[in-house]
């Protein structure tokens, strides 16, 4: 089966928008962490992702975040074949996290609330029927878009919502839209390589994400090569590469811890 393209877009005018919702801070905290941490994420999400990505991360004993959109499951994209039940019960028992992307890949920007948190609650309820046991509380917004309203009536459900801006997740940092960096397009390993530096001197949190992993991987996806050889560098680095609802609720632990 065929679905619309699940592409990163924008639509006109957005840019101005989109600064003025990342300003706009609507949970925040402060990242106080004793060493640097790194977190894979993989948005839609197809098998080659659930298989190839989940082998690389694993390989050297890390474990990464896979967002669901249940929209597409067991379809075919431009990206491939889409997860399926098999894939989200192999991650879950290898200890990944699996995270909430919507139903059906919303633009939340444009999306009425109640539509919104009806479809958050659809993808849920997929989720459950395909087996996952596991309570999501890490959400992607799709195409990185959404809106201060939103960001403030984010379910509590969900610790997290990340969002497509790049940077590193350090100082006071917004939870209801994480940064996360794309391990695809130009210079894709020469930024990667200059962030995990920058995370190592900052004792930062990264986040990465992309789509599928391939050895000719779509534009936006990673090859197989390229998360190698940055799972491969953090590794050597001794840095610590774990799920993003793992890693926000030890910082949320310890900002509570620091302000009681």
């Amino acid at each position: 089966m065929n679905q619309a393209p699940l592409a990163p877009v924008r639509r006109p005018g957005a840019s101005p928008d989109r600064r003025r919702v990342q300003r706009h801070v609507a949970r925040p905290v402060r990242v106080r962490l004793a060493r640097p941490v790194i977190s894979f994420t993989f948005d839609d999400f197809p098998k080659s992702a659930a298989t190839r990505g989940a082998k690389i991360l694993e390989a050297v004993g890390a474990r990464g975040t896979w967002y669901a959109g249940c929209g597409v499951a067991g379809a075919h994209t431009q990206y491939g074949e889409m997860f399926d039940a098999g894939d989200i019960a192999r991650l879950a028992g290898a200890g990944h996290e699996i995270g909430c992307h919507t139903f059906s890949h919303l633009d939340c920007g444009r999306t009425p609330v109640d539509d919104l948190y009806a479809d958050m609650v659809r993808n849920a309820d997929a989720l459950a029927t395909m087996g996952l046991e596991t309570r999501l509380v890490s959400f992607a917004w799709p195409f990185g878009e959404t809106t201060a309203t939103l960001k403030d009536g984010l379910p509590s459900r969900f610790t997290t919502a990340r969002g497509t801006a790049p940077g590193l997740a350090e100082g006071r940092i917004d939870l209801a839209q994480l940064p996360a960096n794309a391990l695809f397009g130009a210079d894709a390993q020469k930024r990667a390589l200059k962030l995990l530096e920058q995370a190592l001197r900052r004792k930062a949190w990264l986040i990465f994400y992309t789509h599928d992993v391939a050895a000719r991987p779509t534009e936006w996806g990673a090859s197989t090569a390229l998360l190698e050889r940055i799972v491969a560098a953090a590794f050597a680095a001794g840095v610590e590469m774990a799920p993003v609802g793992e890693v926000a609720a030890r910082i949320l632990a310890v900002d509570a811890s620091t302000h009681p």
